[in-house]
């Protein structure tokens, strides 16, 4: 919805648009722009001379969006490049994101031809260098320059801003457009039970219909991304560095039975064996059936079966060492409201909470119950003396949240709140960072998030799939059979392909050897 102002307080070809109570001013040819709330917009028209409006007239006045703003001095703005744009050098072309065409995978791209001089501009823009050094490198005059970035300004395209002093490193405001909110995944309504409660039994019985790229286009974890070997495991796969982990910690015995439960495509089982010899039977347990092939073809010396994690298949205490990776926000989670609980699965949860001493969260939240019915039956299956490890991404002193941008909904973890119903059931825990627990090197570099999902939208234009791997930037450019610039790297502490690491959490869970006789 466009609300012009008055033509005496704004300038003459500024850009304005409604967006909820805020009006959106932008400069036309600096792609600076300012947001306001309308009540704010319409006291500075009706009275522009109010000295409590001062603060918000000269930041107006920065951006040289007033009437009364002093010119841009154009020769001395340093034309900066959006963090979401990418350069195809070979084709003398720019892969940028649409404004307004955004789902819950992210935005949808184009490309955008330049014109032989407007190619030698950008290629000469740097974040530091002035307008008019970049014209005299180009070969154009000052004039030209301005008009070709003005091209790559407005609010269609976002590419480009003009700025007085170079950007910091991480400046958000390079690093987002003027959009609206990512939306949430539409799912269908089977994945909901009549209560809120969250049920995936279909989804993985039949909505998982392509095991080998499931996990690089639906659902990519942390373990898939660090399924290759890599350096932030010290060149190990995630699955060789959970063992090693494992390991330190005397949680893998020398002999008896390894259970898995929800395995994904079988990299950390393959991994894990391939990592050196092992007495250990290693059984898969999943409920997805194509996942489960999936795996067969990884693993073939190993053994798989269709079982849900809530109700195995397995002999009260017959289990030394039970894994399961990023797996337990998909498992039920209720929707509980302590002073009015509405279902018989509320009623559970909160019967559950409270033999466990857990004080719920007021008010109608988020309870992991399926993750409580596993860790029971962890403490069925386990044989005395024998161990169990959890990871899922999880939260503290808060409650959990729903997952909104997967096509199922999964729920985050209750970090203290598992820990306490572990103990409930008569194991011990120990709880920590996934990372700290891998000895991963936080500091190593990846692909940042927005690169990623820009370079992946190129990739799937030209008829190519990516797999959702932790990349470097050195390691994806040689990947592509392309060429592309603008690709940025960020650690590991920031979000890349993968999930952000240090959102997740491991629960160690032991049950206490028998007491020997006489003691």
């Amino acid at each position: 919805m466009t609300e012009p102002a008055p033509d005496d307080v704004f300038q003459l070809g500024v850009r304005q648009w409604r967006d909820g109570d805020d009006l959106v001013l932008w400069h036309p040819v600096t792609g600076r722009h300012v947001r306001l709330h309308h009540g704010t917009v319409a006291r500075l028209c009706a009275h522009p001379g109010d000295p409590r409006l001062k603060p918000v007239r000269d930041r107006l006045d920065r951006l040289h969006l007033l009437r009364s703003s002093p010119r841009p001095p154009w020769d001395a703005l340093i034309p900066c490049r959006s963090r979401l744009v990418l350069t195809l050098p070979d084709e003398a072309a720019l892969w940028l994101p649409v404004p307004g065409f955004r789902g819950p995978g992210g935005y949808g791209y184009r490309a955008l031809q330049l014109s032989p001089a407007a190619h030698r501009v950008w290629q000469h823009i740097n974040d530091a260098r002035p307008l008019s050094e970049v014209a005299d490198r180009a070969g154009v005059d000052l004039l030209t320059a301005q008009s070709l970035c003005a091209l790559l300004t407005t609010p269609e395209v976002q590419a480009l801003q003009l700025r007085p002093t170079p950007p910091r490193p991480r400046d958000l405001g390079l690093e987002r457009l003027v959009d609206v909110p990512r939306p949430p995944n539409a799912r269908p309504p089977h994945l909901t039970g009549p209560a809120g409660e969250t049920t995936l039994t279909w989804y993985h019985l039949h909505g998982i219909d392509d095991g080998e790229t499931h996990f690089d286009d639906r659902e990519t974890t942390v373990a898939h991304g660090l399924g290759l070997p890599h350096p932030a495991l010290g060149g190990l796969r995630y699955g060789a560095a959970l063992r090693d982990a494992l390991t330190r910690r005397g949680l893998v015995p020398e002999g008896g039975l390894l259970v898995e439960v929800g395995c994904g495509t079988g990299e950390l089982a393959a991994a894990w064996q391939e990592h050196g010899p092992s007495k250990l039977h290693y059984l898969r347990a999943d409920l997805s059936p194509e996942l489960l092939r999936t795996q067969a073809r990884r693993v073939p010396h190993g053994h798989g079966i269709l079982a849900d994690g809530t109700r195995l298949p397995l002999r009260d205490g017959s289990v030394d060492l039970l894994v399961s990776n990023e797996v337990i926000a998909d498992l039920q989670a209720v929707p509980v409201d302590p002073a009015a609980p509405d279902s018989d699965a509320a009623r559970e949860a909160l019967a559950l909470l409270h033999a466990a001493r857990i004080t719920p969260f007021a008010g109608r939240t988020w309870v992991n119950l399926g993750a409580f019915h596993l860790v029971a039956e962890i403490a069925r299956v386990l044989r005395p003396g024998g161990a169990a490890w959890l990871s899922e991404f999880g939260v503290l002193d808060e409650p959990p949240q729903e997952a909104v941008q997967l096509d199922h909904p999964e729920v985050a973890i209750q970090v203290d709140h598992l820990a306490a119903i572990a103990r409930h059931h008569g194991l011990s825990v120990s709880i920590e960072p996934l990372a700290e627990l891998l000895g991963m090197d936080l500091t190593v570099q990846q692909v940042s998030r927005p690169s990623w999902e820009a370079v992946r939208a190129l990739a799937h234009s030209r008829g190519l799939r990516l797999p959702a791997r932790t990349w470097s930037v050195e390691a994806l450019r040689a990947h592509l059979p392309f060429s592309v610039e603008g690709l940025r790297a960020v650690p590991l502490t920031d979000e890349g392909p993968a999930p952000l690491v240090t959102r997740f959490w491991s629960w160690t869970l032991r049950r206490p050897k028998v007491p020997a006789h006489g003691d």
